[in-house]
């Protein structure tokens, strides 16, 4: 039985609403027309005619009541003699007839492109866009597009260029192109079939960011695999893998892209259809950025059910993953056994800079430098072979290791990057010698290789935190005058310098600077305006910041909040402290172990114990672990109080619970005793922390010498100073302080000069405390002339 559809358009150029001449649930049992329409053509989309009158012999054809040419067999379709003449006389720009009345004959499904794209709004939208505000936009000439039974694929194909002009069009109305699977797979397998890969992308991701590529998959799954299907589903897991960067900012996804391409992979492999290595290698790769390691495992055994053969990326990037989740022992069972050729898959030099990393960065240094050897052997190393056990070796404190590799790499031929100098300078750098950080930028630049905002940040955080203002901001000179511009990074970082320095006025103005130059600040420059206020004690500074960044629209995170709650406590408002972290649950911001730990030792310098105590069991009940911090802050405040016994109470429970002690603890235990004049004991704290194998820092040598020097017994602290230096470890300007305090109490002026000089020739630079040491051995009579000799001798030179 023959449908007819009869539509009423609008005037020329006119805007109407819809009208109610066009009947939805008139055709095919009252389903929606937009799903009926595209729905169906995404269906069964080998049923349909692709018929444009424009061409004259189609127009002729179907006078004479026929089909086209090339449709012979298909139904006659039928259309009004006054359409017919308005077609033939303006086949361009057709003159719009008040009524358009056409029989399909048994068609059950079809689309209507003809004269004006304004007809597509009734066929889109269906009811969706009755009573909504059309505009007749300019006509693509005569057209008309009837799908029909039979299988004519291939008109359909051959006038794909419709399909994108429809999608094209629907995105720009209200509505939108349909959110139906449906919909977007009737425009998507014809461009498929005829390989319009570039027409696809924008379609593919409007149905990946519509929260549709499941159902999209999984409909496809059900048509009969073709090669162009198969294509269609691997495209889409591309795409799938790409959803995050391309579309994020547009609109953000309800789920992750990890875990989008995870189940559409999933889908796909639940059909027993294969995808293509380089998509499952996407999945594996966006799996590994997103810390999915049980998950890139299972993707890795479907591969191999599947049948798809693993390439050398599929096992650089299982390698890598094992390396970042700590599986050091997996990853050099995976190398061996691809060195066997058990993996069907030889290493290659990738492979072997990745296990390289992973070694070094879970400090197995004797492992990666064994296979920095068989790769220089064999001709394969590479400055990015080398660079992972110059970090390594650096991170752990062995400056001169890491130094002998660089001279090995160059002696062998290889180049040192810009990489292996930014990961020498930082190390250097966080070893506090600053000397040799700077001889490694001459050095850099000596060979050519130009520094990048990297290397300027190392070098100014340096510096900063040497308190060398002076050299930093002569290094942010130097960055603009290689054209280079500062970014948020390196503002902050020199925000923090000033902030060390107690100079709030100098980080302030550095911040409107940033405003100045269009880089604007973050949470993490108003957390360490923050920060620096709290050193200062200047706590109205510190919610002055916290209120303009929330001004600003900026979210705090736990750090800021954390920076805030401390300066509460700092100021003894325990109360307003606690109340803060009450607000952080209402802002999605759970309370971690660092906010505990701020408020437990808030409460234990506040004195409260007790109170401090209850919080640790709430710490325990909210299922957070307590750390080596927790332990610590306690044990400073019973040491503080004089509670030694219950001090090495909580120490033996930190112990039993599995937890090493720091530095930091020992250290502790070692002032106090120093303190109260028990040297012995304290000494015994100080063997039991090398018999730990807990490294000592610079404080813990510091607390020993000035424990000595204090009772005049200067030579022996010369030792603890030895040693120091011995272990990598750098003096600072407290340890030059006490020594030259010590060595003026005992009348030793020359060697308290020579101290004096070497600080500034190490690039330290001294304090009033220094100089107070160093003039109070003279009294008053000889201050002029100390003064005289400092300016002329050790400045001048």
């Amino acid at each position: 039985m023959a449908r007819v559809v009869t539509l009423e358009p609008p005037e020329r150029g006119d805007v109407r609403e819809g009208r109610e001449g066009l009947n939805p649930s008139a055709l095919n049992g009252g389903l929606p027309l937009g799903d009926l329409l595209l729905g169906g053509l995404g269906l069964q989309w080998s049923r349909g005619i692709c018929c444009p009158l424009r061409h004259r012999k189609n127009v002729k054809a179907l006078r004479e009541g026929l089909s086209p040419p090339h449709q012979r067999t298909r139904p006659p379709l039928e259309l009004s003699q006054d359409c017919m003449r308005r077609e033939t006389r303006t086949p361009t720009t057709p003159t719009l007839p008040s009524t358009f009345t056409c029989t399909l004959g048994n068609a059950s499904r079809f689309v209507i492109l003809y004269p004006a794209m304004s007809y597509m709004a009734y066929a889109i939208g269906g009811e969706e866009l009755r009573g909504s505000t059309l505009c007749c936009p300019q006509t693509y000439g005569g057209a008309f597009l009837a799908l029909a039974p039979g299988d004519t694929l291939s008109e359909m194909i051959a006038c794909v260029g419709y399909f994108i002009k429809l999608f094209r069009w629907a995105e720009g109305t209200p509505h939108g192109f349909p959110r139906s699977a449906s919909a977007f797979a009737a425009v998507l397998v014809p461009l498929a079939e005829a390989r319009r890969n570039r027409s696809a992308y924008p379609v593919s991701l409007r149905a990946i960011q519509a929260g549709l590529l499941l159902p999209l998959i999984s409909l496809l799954l059900t048509y009969p695999l073709s090669p162009s299907s198969h294509h269609l589903l691997n495209f889409l897991l591309r795409m799938s893998t790409k959803f995050v960067p391309e579309c994020q900012a547009q609109d953000p996804a309800p789920t992750s892209c990890s875990t989008q391409c995870l189940s559409a992979f999933q889908e796909m492999a639940r059909q027993g259809v294969a995808p293509y290595v380089k998509v499952c290698n996407c999945v594996l790769s966006v799996l590994c950025d997103a810390a999915r390691w049980d998950d890139m495992r299972a993707v890795y055994s479907d591969m191999l059910q599947l049948g798809v053969e693993p390439s050398i990326v599929t096992y650089n990037t299982l390698l890598d993953s094992f390396c970042k989740a700590g599986r050091i022992d997996q990853a050099v069972m995976l190398l061996k056994d691809m060195e066997a050729q058990v993996a069907g898959c030889l290493p290659n030099d990738v492979t072997y800079n990745v296990v390289i990393s992973g070694l070094a960065r879970n400090g197995e240094l004797d492992k990666a430098a064994q296979l920095v050897d068989r790769m220089r052997l064999s001709k394969q190393a590479s400055a990015f072979t080398y660079n992972p056990l110059i970090s390594g070796l650096l991170a752990r404190g062995f400056v001169e290791k890491a130094d002998a590799l660089q001279q090995e790499m160059q002696n062998d031929g290889i180049v040192p990057t810009v990489v292996t100098y930014n990961t020498l300078i930082h190390g250097l750098f966080k070893r506090g010698n600053v000397e040799a950080a700077e001889l490694k930028f001459l050095e850099m630049r000596a060979m050519g290789l130009q520094p990048d905002l990297i290397t300027y940040n190392s070098l100014i955080n340096g510096h900063c935190k040497a308190c060398n203002l002076k050299q930093a901001l002569w290094l942010l000179g130097d960055l603009r005058r290689a054209g280079l511009a500062p970014t948020v990074m390196t503002y902050n970082i020199l925000i923090d310098g000033y902030c060390r320095l107690g100079n709030l006025g100098g980080a302030m103005r550095f911040k409107e600077e940033m405003r100045a130059e269009c880089c604007l600040p973050d949470v993490c420059t108003y957390t360490i305006l923050m920060n620096g206020s709290c050193k200062v004690k200047n706590i109205a500074m510190v919610r002055v910041f916290f209120d303009e960044m929330l001004s600003k629209g900026l979210k705090p995170d736990c750090f800021a909040y954390n920076t805030r709650i401390s300066a509460e406590l700092t100021l003894g408002a325990i109360s307003d402290a606690f109340q803060l972290r009450e607000e952080m649950m209402p802002s999605g911001i759970s309370s971690d172990t660092v906010t505990y730990n701020i408020l437990i030792d808030g409460l234990c310098k506040a004195g409260s114990l007790k109170d401090a105590y209850v919080l640790w069991m709430k710490m325990v009940s909210d299922g957070l672990q307590l750390d080596c911090v927790t332990y610590t802050c306690l044990i400073h405040a019973h040491c503080k109080w004089g509670l030694l016994r219950k001090a090495n109470n909580i120490f033996r429970g930190m112990v039993a619970s599995g937890l090493s002690p720091s530095a930091v603890t020992y250290t502790i235990f070692i002032h106090t005793y120093c303190r109260v004049g028990d040297l012995d004991s304290a000494y015994g704290w100080f063997r039991k922390m090398l018999e730990e194998g807990v490294e000592p820092n610079e404080v813990t040598y510091n607390v020993l010498m000035n424990a000595l020097c204090r009772i005049g017994r200067t030579e022996l602290a010369y030792q603890y100073f030895h040693e120091m230096l011995e272990r990598g470890l750098v003096p600072n300007k407290y340890t030059y302080t006490l020594l030259i305090d010590g060595n003026c109490k005992e009348g030793n002026w020359v060697e308290a000069v020579r101290l004096y000089c070497e600080m500034h020739q190490k690039g330290i630079h001294p304090d009033h405390c220094t100089h107070n040491a160093l003039f109070k051995g003279f009294g008053e009579d000889h201050m002029h002339d100390t003064i005289q000799y400092l300016e002329n001798v050790v400045l001048g030179a």
